[in-house]
């Protein structure tokens, strides 16, 4: 069983130069990447995430969301991957509504994302430090 511990927001960048009323098409792109700490139980998860207008309109955000989480030995580190990225995914999509919200536009609610587990490639070399401390 995966516990999200805490997360902070490394990097955010937000353009938002569209005249009002324009109709934007949005297209999500995400990279999740989870790296353990050996003998620890404990990895970190790394979600780097984008939206950006499909037609190429002045509308984007990026942003970098690390989180650490503690898991059971033995659990599974294909499964770890799939339920650290669903711990985390509710936070980035509060706070992309906030961020939203906050700069004059309707609160945006990301669609929610599913990590199909077969598609998951876990690597045995990935060793991280804590990116929380």
């Amino acid at each position: 069983m995966v516990q999200l511990k805490g997360f902070r927001v490394n990097s955010v960048s937000f353009e938002n130069k569209v005249q009002n009323g324009t109709q934007l098409k949005l297209k999500n792109h995400f990279n999740y990447n989870v790296s353990y700490m050996d003998g620890e139980n404990k990895c970190i998860g790394t979600l780097n995430f984008k939206i950006a207008d499909e037609n190429m309109l002045p509308f984007e955000i990026k942003l970098e969301i690390v989180a650490e989480f503690a898991y059971q030995s033995g659990d599974d580190k294909g499964d770890i991957h799939v339920e650290s990225f669903d711990q985390l995914f509710p936070s980035l999509r509060q706070f992309i509504n906030s961020l939203t919200a906050t700069c004059g536009m309707p609160g945006l609610m990301i669609p929610y994302i599913a990590l199909d587990r077969d598609k998951v490639n876990v690597s045995e070399n990935e060793k991280e430090e804590s990116a929380l401390n």
